[in-house]
């Protein structure tokens, strides 16, 4: 995918994957933090289960903070996989309340997997911070972060 185009007519955030030996790649850019959280959170959803599949039913707050930058984004992501993994929760949206680079604050919506409604594209077994990287770059937010699939 290639980030190309009359950047008023972009999304304000994106997030593609990426191959990564016997791993996956989340990358992510945009306008704000929160919005850089939001796209990867929707990224890694996306990566489990069809996000076009799942209804917004139903909530799930998480907070998550650290004192490191990469270590907030692997925190954060981890959180969101417990989610899905634990709860059996269906991530259709992520919203970010509150973000600064020590904390953040997130509403996953979604709904209760149904395997007969929702296709499992992938196990995620965990995020890794290995290449973990986030980071203000020409005016954007850049992130990105390595799954163990």
């Amino acid at each position: 995918m290639e980030w190309k185009g009359n950047r008023n007519l972009l999304m304000a955030k994106r997030c593609r994957t990426f191959g990564h030996t016997a791993d996956m790649g989340l990358e992510a850019h945009a306008d704000t933090l929160g919005e850089l959280l939001e796209a990867l959170g929707e990224g890694l959803a996306g990566v489990i289960c069809p996000r076009a599949q799942v209804a917004a039913r139903q909530t799930r707050d998480l907070e998550v903070s650290s004192e490191d930058p990469e270590a907030l984004l692997v925190e954060y992501l981890s959180a969101i996989l417990n989610v899905i993994e634990a709860d059996r929760f269906a991530v259709r949206t992520v919203s970010v309340v509150a973000a600064d680079q020590g904390s953040v604050k997130a509403c996953l919506s979604g709904e209760p997997l149904d395997p007969a409604r929702h296709e499992i594209l992938r196990e995620v077994k965990a995020v890794t911070y290995h290449q973990t990287k986030i980071a203000r770059e020409g005016g954007q937010w850049i992130g990105r972060v390595i799954l163990d699939v």
